[in-house]
């Protein structure tokens, strides 16, 4: 959204039905969890100023999953598909409202080979929801929920060689990755008075995973078999028979030590919970009537995070613990908005403060510690506070609104950069007895647009401009970190129009577009990239280009080279050559007017474009879509030119084609059925999706085509 970080969402904030969907929005917002697609019923996306009603990390966006809700009368659904490569989903829910209880059970379970060799998935989801009116003014809401998933992720895919030749291919068959969720919601409404209500929530979850990923290793195709042995090529590369290599022609494998391949276990535990008390009142001045919204609440997150290693089979579930470290974090926060009625003019002014207070303990160094006095020892904590201030301006006009809101957000600092010192800008891991003072990202975020419909409502939309300026930007992709706090800007163009073109009792059609238009640049900041010296496997390509760069901008790149005894010394000749770059051991680049001026921000392609239309006739829908994404940097360098093991370099623009069918019928009066025939990725053409974890992972391919067909019945 708008330029946000892709790795995982971390910097937009997810939710469902309201409540937090990350494992720990504060300290590990990755998107772990998300509903099953089956159960939602509509999306929420919040931008500008009043994303400051939500938090933490509301810089950018928002995503809220609306499920399902009682329904009003007793229903039974069901929901069967199928598909290729073994996609088979089933869904049953049963629900009604009689007399003042509402109740709804439901369960999914969805299966799925995956578009990669040795990628299946289970997931199972279970919820129930209970509703019931207390009284005239009260109401109780009740919503459980658990989520299982058996997956054979990996955080290793492939190098350029193996996409081009087979992009199915995963030889990585022992990653698992295991996950289970509970979740619990309920809310408390009351109405004193008709223009007044309190909402009171309390919301929990419990989160654990266990991630068991082989070790992996980066050798030449041409010394594959050699170094995996004979009957593991067999098993797992024999596909590389009678192709050509060449000596930058690479393959992730896994690594070989005595004989034996080896695993290692990412294990993390989480519990959330979190009470609200929000306050909506409506008041009036003369005919003007005004609202006011109050929210307060108090939220906190355990997060047990561990790594195993088990050197002796790549099957191993259980092994040495090498990681154990332990978060606690407790939060308060709240907000005060208020929508002025001044006519034509809505002014909306809205402020949101944030207190933080959270701790790390590293309690496998502290057990080898005979000293220790107590539990608490060892905490290294962090407390800081935010205080975000917004305004939204809307001006009514025929048939739309213009609209403009300025505010200040904020990333929260998590487990990545929460415990750092910062002095006059400059980055450090805290010294014994130093005390951690790392604030978060923040941002000024403006946007200026307008809403409405046209030609007597015949093409309806909206277009928006926006401008986002983030600084103490610390966290810039994996293993790439501003060791001078950085300052990005990202602005941008959004347009979402719809045009009916037929509209009668018996057929509609109607066509769409949604642009997003993205220009990024890094204004200032120092940036060391702990991979590219150290895991990046180069080829000429990237070899020649980072030398190209470093000779055209020379003062923005400070380098360290090994000599001829051993030692790291900083370079200081005034020209890099390719001989050079064989012995630079790490870099740094900075930013801004006496750095690279011109510099990308990763992931955000300048053009983002999906256009469709959908047509109606009679119980018949169908419709089809394309989407086109342009070519974007995947790291703070810039890099154009892909290395040998696909962990840097540019993805080249793409596209793709979606395509559905519906028909829809009833058998008596009350039981609906509509068949579907939905195809994803029609044209089959793959492309380079990501670079994920960059050296660690190198390219994730996308693009596979997927036909899926199924029933849904409301009986």
């Amino acid at each position: 959204i708008r330029g946000s970080w892709g790795r995982r969402s971390k910097k937009v904030l997810l939710m469902e039905d309201g409540s937090p969907a990350a494992p720990a929005p504060y300290v590990a917002p990755g998107a772990y969890y998300n509903p099953v697609s089956d159960r939602i019923t509509a999306i929420e996306v919040y931008k500008g100023a009043d994303m400051l009603r939500f938090g933490p990390n509301n810089m950018y966006g928002a995503v809220n999953y609306i499920t399902a809700l009682p329904p009003q009368q007793p229903e039974m659904r069901v929901k069967l598909a199928t598909g290729q490569r073994n996609y088979n989903t089933a869904l049953f829910s049963y629900g009604g409202t009689w007399d003042k209880v509402g109740a709804l059970v439901e369960g999914v379970y969805k299966q799925f080979d995956g578009f990669t060799d040795n990628s299946s998935v289970e997931i199972l989801n279970l919820n129930a929801k209970l509703f019931t009116r207390l009284s005239e003014d009260q109401s109780l809401y009740f919503k459980v929920s658990g989520q299982f998933e058996d997956n054979q992720a990996s955080l290793s895919s492939q190098t350029p060689f193996t996409f081009e030749h087979d992009p199915t291919q995963n030889p990585l068959d022992a990653d698992q990755f295991t996950m289970r969720r509970y979740g619990l919601d309920i809310i408390h409404k009351w109405l004193p008075r008709k223009n007044l209500s309190f909402t009171t929530k309390l919301y929990a979850s419990d989160f654990e995973r266990d991630w068991w990923r082989q070790i992996t290793a980066k050798v030449r195709a041409s010394e594959v078999r050699s170094y995996v042995g004979e009957q593991i090529y067999r098993e797992r590369y024999a596909y590389l028979d009678g192709l050509n290599f060449d000596d930058e022609d690479y393959l992730i494998v896994g690594r070989i030590n005595d004989g034996m391949e080896s695993t290692g276990d990412s294990r993390w535990a989480f519990t959330v919970t979190g009470l609200q008390e929000t306050l909506n009142a409506k008041w009036q001045t003369g005919r003007r009537e005004h609202q006011l919204e109050m929210s307060l609440k108090v939220h906190q997150e355990n997060y047990k995070d561990r790594f195993l290693t088990a050197g002796d089979s790549r099957w191993a579930r259980s092994g040495v613990p090498t990681t154990d470290l332990r978060y606690y974090l407790w939060s308060a926060s709240g907000y005060v908005r208020n929508e002025f009625d001044l006519g034509k003019f809505h002014l909306t002014p809205i402020f949101r403060f944030e207190y933080i207070d959270m701790y790390r303990q590293n309690v496998l160094a502290l057990s080898q510690d005979p000293d220790l006095n107590n539990t608490k020892e060892g905490r290294e904590l962090n407390r800081y506070h935010v205080a975000l201030p917004g305004l939204t301006l809307d001006y009514r006009i025929p048939n739309g609104a213009l609209y403009g809101s300025i505010y200040q957000g904020f990333i929260a600092p998590s487990k990545v950069f929460g415990f750092l010192v910062e002095q006059d800008g400059i980055i450090t891991n805290p010294l014994a007895g130093e005390s951690i003072n790392i604030q978060p990202e923040l941002s000024l975020n403006t946007e200026l647009g307008w809403r409405g419909s046209l030609l007597a409502g015949a093409l309806d939309g909206q277009i928006v401009y926006f401008n986002n300026t983030i600084r103490n930007f610390y966290a810039g992709g994996r293993n790439e970190v501003f060791q001078h706090l950085g300052k990005i800007n990202i602005q941008g163009l959004e347009a979402a129009l719809g045009a009916g073109l037929l509209r009668s009792d018996h057929q509609q059609l109607r066509v769409y577009a949604n642009v997003t238009l993205l220009h990024s640049r890094i204004l200032s900041g120092t940036l060391q990239d702990r991979d590219l010296f150290s895991q990046v496997v180069h080829n000429t390509a990237t070899r020649k280009e980072y030398v190209d760069k470093v000779n055209a901008n020379r003062a923005a790149y400070e380098l360290y080279v090994r000599n001829a005894q051993g030692e790291e010394e900083l370079f200081t000749d005034a020209d890099l050559s390719e001989a050079d770059f064989t012995d630079i051991t790490r870099s740094s680049i900075r930013f801004g007017k006496d750095g690279v001026d011109d510099a990308k921000a990763p992931y955000t392609p300048p053009i983002n474009l999906n256009a469709g239309l959908n047509y109606d006739w009679k119980n018949w829908s169908l419709g089809v879509s394309g989407q086109y994404v342009a070519a974007q940097f995947t790291e703070f360098h810039n890099f154009v030119h892909e290395s040998a093991d696909g962990a840097i370099g540019q993805l080249p623009a793409f596209v793709t084609m979606d395509a559905f069918v519906n028909y829809s019928f009833k058998v008596g009066n009350n039981n609906h059925f509509k068949v579907f025939l939905n195809g994803k990725n029609i044209t089959n053409q793959y492309y380079r999706a990501s670079r994920l974890n960059r050296a660690t992972s190198g390219i994730f391919p996308g693009g596979f085509r997927q036909i899926i067909v199924g029933m849904n019945m409301r009986l």
